[in-house]
């Protein structure tokens, strides 16, 4: 079975959205980065899956893995 990946990636309105690869309604939303980077993290260590954070311009800036 295929671990799940999320991402944290910024939104059109200047805030932070966690969105599940694969989905297209986010999980949370957030304003601030640190915040939306915390759940991500959160989501994707219960799910022994990655967390892929992007930067404002769109590329990614760090990947966690939380598998085993």
């Amino acid at each position: 079975m295929a671990k799940a990946t999320y991402v944290v990636k910024s939104t059109k309105d200047g805030g932070w959205a966690v969105l599940k690869e694969g989905k297209k309604s986010p999980e949370s939303t957030h304003k601030k980065k640190d915040v939306a980077v915390r759940k991500g993290r959160s989501l994707a260590k219960k799910a022994k899956g990655t967390l892929k954070i992007k930067a404002k311009g769109g590329h990614i800036q760090a990947k966690r893995y939380y598998g085993d």
